[in-house]
């Protein structure tokens, strides 16, 4: 029984020390990137507004599922990510997300032709509100490598027809 006890106290003293850590960092944080595409504009938009799509060409989503006002990401692991467009020029797009997993923000995209092809630049910025998920994803999740990945796929779908 004693050890038990002390069993339970290490994982209570690990919770608070991960507590106290996920309090003491940002709620919110950034990934961007950008690349040049092969691809004029209009067809990079295409693609990215073909979200039905994005399973054929984005590594991790698993389906997506049109809803009223946007759509839902399932990815590979079972999260659910939901999706509705904001207002914005020609050249941009917007987005608003929910996820399942308790994080929530924007994402944002520039296009702008150059030459024969299309330069565009990403940002997303997420809230993890919850201090322990907050510790997890500094950890876990590199929003940089996510962003580079992302317009690395989009890259080869409009370069690629």
């Amino acid at each position: 029984m004693r050890m038990l006890w002390i069993v339970a106290a290490g994982i209570g003293a690990v919770a608070l020390l991960g507590t106290a850590i996920g309090l003491a960092l940002p709620r919110t944080r950034e990934g961007q990137a950008q690349a040049m595409i092969a691809a004029p504009p209009g067809r990079v938009r295409a693609v990215l507004e073909d979200v039905a799509a994005q399973p054929a060409w984005r590594p991790g989503i698993a389906a997506v599922e049109m809803t009223p006002g946007g759509w839902t990401e399932v990815t590979a692991r079972g999260e659910r990510i939901r999706f509705a467009r904001d207002p914005a020029g020609l050249g941009e797009m917007r987005l608003r997300f929910a996820s399942s997993a308790g994080y929530s923000g924007t994402w944002q995209a520039r296009l702008v032709a150059e030459g024969a092809g299309t330069r565009i630049e990403v940002r997303e910025r997420a809230e993890v509100p919850n201090p322990l998920r907050r510790l997890a994803a500094r950890v876990l999740f590199d929003p940089q490598a996510f962003a580079a990945a992302y317009l690395a796929a989009l890259k080869a779908r409009a370069e690629g027809g």
